[in-house]
């Protein structure tokens, strides 16, 4: 970051590997606002990082399970 770029990460985005899914047995990825990625290495709460991500994305960043094999096993997103 150069100077004066302070506000360069607002826009940026990262793309998260998730956990393996225990329904597909298949990986994923969900990308992410770069702010939120850096609380949560901080250790912020998942809610707390990225309000504005989908629940059904965050429960994939936290378990693996894709917003689709959610609906398959219990018929609606987390």
């Amino acid at each position: 970051m150069t100077k004066g770029s302070n506000m360069a990460l607002i826009d940026e985005t990262y793309i998260v590997e998730t956990p393996t899914c225990s329904w597909c047995d298949k990986g994923g990825i969900v990308e992410v606002p770069a702010v939120g990625f850096f609380a949560r290495q901080l250790g912020a709460a998942i809610q707390d990082a990225y309000p504005d991500l989908d629940k059904s994305l965050r429960e994939q960043l936290m378990t693996g399970y894709h917003p689709a094999c959610w609906d398959e096993m219990f018929g609606g997103h987390a």
